[in-house]
C-alpha cells in the first residue's frame, strides 16, 4: 500500500458567522468534542472559522506529530471543504503509525475510489478486509448504494404517479440584507408549485441562520404563507447547517409524523447530493422512505458536476455514519 506524503495545508475557505453557528445540526467532529487538546478546534469547526482552525491545527501537528487525532480532525475538515488529496495525506500519516487503522483505511479507500484512483483504492480495501471484513462489506455496500442514488435521473418535475405525503425543501441562504437570493427564489417557486399540486402533503422547510441573522427555514415558511399555503401544513427545521443537517431535520419530521413518501425539492444541480444524503440517513435510522424529486434551475456545468459528485460521497458518508473516528469504533470491537 503506497502512502502519500504529508501535503501542505490548503487555503481555507472564507469564514462563517462565528457564534451564531452554534447549536446546529450536525455536530461536526463529535469524536473530538471531549478531547481537551482539540476542544477549541471543534468550536471553530462548528462556527466555520476555517482560517483559525486550519492554522491552529497545522501548528499543533508540528508541535505533536504523533497525536493521531490532530491528523484525523484535519482530514475531517479538509473533506468537508473539498480538499480531498490533502485529507488523504493526513490520514496516511495515521497509517504510517497504525497500518491497520480501520478509520483511516476506510476513508482513504473511499476518497481514492471517488477520485478515480481505483488500484490504490482496491489495495486499501484489501487491507481493510483483512483487518475488518464487516467494515469492508459495509463500505462496499455504501459505495454501491451511493452510486445508484446519485446517478439516478433527476428532472424538474416529479414522477407522473407521485403522491407524496411530505414535500421536503432544502434550504439556501438569502442575501445578507435579508432579501431572497436568486437560488432561493427558484427553490421556493418550485416548492409553491408542488404544494399546490399535492395539497394533502405536509411541507418541511429546512435551514438555519447561516449567512444572515434569520433562519432560512423561517424565511422559506414566510414565503410559502404569503403565497397562500396553509401554515398548518408547514413543519420548520431551523437547525440545519448543511445538506446533512437538512437530512437530519427532514428524517426527524418524517419519524415524528409517520411520513414515508418524500418529494425532495432543491436546485436541480443539488438534487443528487440532497436525495443521496437523505436516503443514506434514512437507511442509517432504518426509516422506510421512498424519495422522488423536483428540481429548480439548470443542471450544473460539467466541471461543477464532477465536484458535486465527489462531494456527495462525503455528505452521504457523514449521513450514513461512516465518516468520523468514532463511527468505526464498532468494527474494532470484533
Amino acid at each position: 500500500m503506497k502512502l502519500s506524503p504529508l501535503l501542505p495545508m490548503p487555503a481555507p475557505k472564507p469564514d462563517g458567522r462565528g457564534p451564531a453557528m452554534d447549536g446546529m445540526e450536525p455536530d461536526y467532529a463529535r469524536s473530538y468534542a471531549h478531547n481537551p487538546r482539540l476542544a477549541d478546534e471543534v468550536v471553530n469547526y462548528r462556527r466555520w472559522e476555517w482560517k483559525q482552525m486550519y492554522s491552529s491545527l497545522d501548528a499543533k501537528q508540528r508541535a505533536t506529530p504523533d497525536d493521531l487525532d490532530v491528523y484525523r480532525l484535519q482530514a475531517d475538515v479538509y473533506l468537508v471543504n473539498g480538499a480531498f488529496q490533502e485529507a488523504v495525506s493526513q490520514l496516511d500519516q495515521v497509517l504510517r503509525r497504525k497500518p491497520d487503522d480501520i478509520h483511516a483505511l476506510a476513508i482513504t479507500a473511499l476518497v481514492q475510489r471517488f477520485m478515480g484512483e481505483d488500484d490504490d483504492a482496491e489495495c486499501r480495501m484489501s487491507h481493510l478486509r483483512q483487518r475488518s471484513p464487516a467494515a469492508a462489506d459495509d463500505l462496499r455496500h455504501f459505495i454501491r448504494t451511493t452510486d445508484a442514488d446519485q446517478y439516478a435521473t433527476f428532472r424538474p418535475e416529479p414522477h407522473p404517479d407521485a403522491d407524496p405525503d411530505v414535500i421536503a425543501v432544502f434550504g439556501q441562504s438569502p442575501n445578507p440584507d435579508g432579501t431572497p437570493s436568486p437560488g432561493l427564489l427558484l427553490r421556493m417557486t418550485k416548492a409553491e408549485e408542488m404544494a399546490a399540486r399535492f395539497p394533502a402533503a405536509r411541507i418541511v422547510v429546512s435551514g438555519a441562520a447561516i449567512r444572515g441573522p434569520e433562519p432560512e427555514a423561517g424565511f422559506m415558511r414566510d414565503l410559502l404563507v404569503r403565497q397562500g399555503v396553509d401554515p398548518s401544513r408547514i413543519l420548520t427545521d431551523d437547525r440545519a447547517r448543511d445538506t446533512v443537517g437538512n437530512a437530519i431535520g427532514i428524517v426527524a419530521a418524517c419519524r415524528e409524523y409517520g411520513l414515508h413518501d418524500v418529494l425532495a425539492v432543491s436546485a436541480l444541480s443539488h438534487l443528487p447530493r440532497a436525495v443521496t444524503t437523505l436516503k443514506a440517513l434514512a437507511r442509517r435510522y432504518r426509516w422506510t422512505m421512498t424519495v422522488d424529486a423536483a428540481g429548480s434551475g439548470e443542471d450544473a456545468e460539467p466541471s461543477r458536476q464532477v465536484r458535486e459528485r465527489r462531494y456527495t460521497y462525503v455528505t452521504a458518508a457523514r449521513a450514513a455514519g461512516l465518516f468520523e473516528r468514532d463511527d468505526f469504533a464498532k468494527y474494532a470491537e470484533h
